[in-house]
Parts: structure tokens; sequence; C-alpha cells
């Protein structure tokens, strides 16, 4: 699963959950802790992994950021995927959007993204498993230049 250079925004929690759920059989995702207790909440997978504990590699880099974030920081922390790139962007904020008068918004930060262990995604982002940096400023997605892609074939090939 590619979610490098995926900067979701504002996750779509519920979409988030599914997609993580999807590869996991029980257990935490991720939490919210805020300074209200209403905005404390804890997401669970529910019984079943769909794709029956099938090899799975994640790869992330510095622009994985929100809801990739939650995505492979759930699945390490479950030791469900092997996470392969470089740290993640660490934007782990939940944000409400007040609208202002003028017709113009302000983003508030209400609460924070925690993982299963504990950890919070905000600035510090999820570290890979297994380091794998972008060779040079040529680099393009699924080509031969792809050293993440190539390095994770590699690994599911044995």
């Amino acid at each position: 699963m590619a979610i490098s250079g995926h900067l979701w925004g504002i996750p779509d929690i519920v979409l988030t959950i599914n997609v993580t759920d999807f590869f996991l059989s029980e257990g935490e995702i991720v939490s919210t802790r805020g300074r209200k207790s209403k905005e404390n909440r804890r997401f669970f997978a529910r019984k079943g992994d769909r794709v029956n504990g099938k090899p799975l590699i994640v790869l992330i880099n510095n622009g994985s950021a929100s809801a990739s974030e939650i995505v492979a920081g759930a699945l390490k922390d479950h030791k469900r995927a092997i996470i392969l790139g470089s740290k993640t962007y660490g934007k782990g904020s939940v944000q409400s959007i007040i609208p202002l008068k003028n017709k113009g918004a302000i983003r508030l930060t209400v609460a924070k993204y925690y993982l299963p262990s504990g950890k919070s995604i905000s600035e510090v982002g999820v570290s890979p498993d297994i380091e794998i940096s972008e060779q040079d400023e040529e680099f393009k997605i699924k080509t031969e230049t792809d050293n993440q892609l190539n390095y994770a074939i590699k690994l599911l090939n044995g």
C-alpha cells in the first residue's frame, strides 16, 4: 500500500477507520484527546482481517499526513505491516472549522490523534520500520527511480 505523498487533509475519520480495519482483526486503531471530554474518543477494529494476514508493506514519506499517518501508525503498532520509507509529516490534529460572518473561517485544533501505542502523531509523525529515502530530485513514483517501491517488491519476493 503506497500512502507516501498523501496529504489527506482533515481526515474523514470513518473512511480512515474503515481502511485500517480492512487489515486488522481487532484492537484500537486511533484515539483522540482534547481539552473537553466530549473530544476524547476511541476507534476499534471489528473482528476479521479481510486479507487473512497476507503480508503487507506500507510506503510512507514526509508527504504522508493526517489520515495516512493514522493508517500507517495503527498497522505498525499492531505489527500488521512493515512500514517502509521516511518519517511522515506529523499532522495529527483534530480540527473544527468555525465559519465567520465575513464568509471566512477559522480552523481550531480541538484535539490530537493518538496511535494504539499511546504516541501522538502531532509534530512527530510516524517513523518507518525500514528507512529508505528517495534517491534524488529525479525521483518518480512507480518507475525504476522509485527505490522505496523497488525495495518493497524485493522484500515481498523474498
